[in-house]
């Protein structure tokens, strides 16, 4: 059990300002807090009748309670809730985030159920993207499947990784009787500095709100490489994917939106500069296509121990510069 002084002096550390974040910790049982304070001003074009507007935000900010213990030298047993409050709206709603409990064996891999993003997204649909730590809003992500009602299992073998993700649709009585669930399967390789990856999912049919999904399917295939010279640290990513649609209607029905992304990023002592650029094809009919092309900056100013500036800009790609945004903020994680 606990001893409750243990905690009271591990908030207490975390009050003060300190920067670990270990609450309590034992031989077996590990207890750890995490906050990210994320607060910027964001200039967005959100329609193409009005001009761009400012907003003073902090979505981005988010607490983390993470969870250990060890049952023998092989098996860990774990959990990890997350909020993610809105720290500037006045009465904001507290929304929940990742949520999962799970075992992890060193020799057989790691299981884990709940709300939390797919193995297929994280490793393979934002290789291009991940090193964006804007709050707004940015390139378009393709859709891998839905985060809750989920089952997952990874596990590595030497320079072999893979994840299989299983989701369950609600099976609203009030949606109709389809009640498909979600797979997804990804599979990566690294070589030296070399890493590729390749994944496809199903999707299930319904959301969380007994809505239907607008994708059904995906799949693919991305690759990033990191060189280091005297210069510092650059990294190169490209992804290619393609989501397969879902509509009651006929002709919206079975259509690919495709994604081509290539991305880089160098960092040199303090400074992180990232580019990254994605073609979207979006068909909005099977004989009327649409081409986004997606472009996005970043600049960010690493002060140590968790604190960031950062200045980010995107163009969406619409001729009404509809979703056009730039921002400006600062990023503290505890």
């Amino acid at each position: 059990m606990m001893k409750k002084t243990a905690i009271a002096l591990g908030i207490a550390a975390l009050a003060c300002g300190a920067q670990a974040a270990e609450v309590f910790k034992n031989a077996d049982t590990s207890v750890e807090v995490n906050v990210d304070m994320q607060f910027y001003n964001v200039n967005v074009t959100e329609s193409d009748t009005a001009s761009a507007d400012n907003y003073f935000q902090g979505i981005g900010t988010q607490l983390q309670l993470k969870t250990s213990k060890m049952i023998n030298a092989d098996l860990t047993v774990f959990g990890q809730f997350e909020t993610d409050p809105n720290p500037v709206g006045d009465n904001a709603t507290l929304l929940t985030d990742d949520m999962k409990f799970g075992i992890k064996s060193k020799s057989m891999g790691t299981i884990q159920f709940g709300q939390f993003d797919s193995y297929m997204e994280d490793n393979l649909m934002e290789i291009a993207t991940s090193f964006f730590v804007q709050g707004y809003g940015g390139i378009t992500e393709p859709t891998a499947m839905m985060d809750h009602r989920h089952v997952m299992y990874s596990h590595s073998i030497g320079d072999f990784a893979f994840g299989f993700d299983y989701t369950q649709t609600p099976n609203a009585v009030s949606a109709a009787t389809d009640s498909q669930p979600g797979f997804a399967y990804t599979v990566s390789y690294k070589l030296g500095d070399l890493r590729v990856v390749a994944g496809a999912s199903t999707i299930s049919r319904y959301s969380s709100s007994y809505g239907t999904n607008s994708s059904k399917a995906a799949t693919g295939f991305g690759a990033s490489y990191a060189l280091t010279t005297g210069a510092g640290l650059t990294k190169f990513a490209l992804l290619t994917a393609t989501n397969k649609s879902y509509s009651t209607t006929e002709a919206y029905d079975g259509l690919d939106t495709k994604y081509n992304m290539f991305s880089v990023n160098h960092t040199l002592g303090q400074w992180n500069v990232g580019v990254v650029s994605s073609v979207k094809d979006t068909p909005a009919a099977a004989a009327d296509a649409t081409s986004y092309n997606e472009i996005g900056y970043q600049v960010v100013y690493d002060l140590g121990k968790g604190a960031k500036f950062y200045v980010s800009s995107f163009n969406m790609g619409l001729p009404t510069s509809v979703g056009n945004n730039t921002e400006i903020g600062f990023l503290m994680a505890f």
